[in-house]
């Protein structure tokens, strides 16, 4: 009779978790406020759990955030354009 290896199994799950409900992500910069009307917070974070761990991503940001806030990303792929200055 095979026997099935529980460690295996666990990490197989811990990585879909991960996966569905999203990647923790935490503030490290704000870079300022874009939008029509400045609604919108442009941040550096840093990927904490997930294939892309350790990466640094620049995202927006709707609502109030501060340094050290934990995001929860639905996904890690895209990533903001850089902000540029009005003449």
């Amino acid at each position: 009779m095979p026997r099935v290896i529980e460690e295996d199994k666990s990490k197989e799950f811990e990585v879909n978790v991960i996966e569905e409900i999203g990647f923790p992500a935490e503030v490290v910069q704000i870079l300022g406020r874009t939008g029509v009307t400045g609604e919108v917070i442009q941040v550096r974070v840093r990927i904490l759990e997930g294939r892309d761990k350790g990466r640094v991503l620049t995202r927006n940001v709707k609502g109030p955030v501060r340094v050290g806030d934990i995001l929860i990303l639905r996904e890690t792929e895209r990533e903001a354009r850089k902000l540029t200055t009005r003449r």
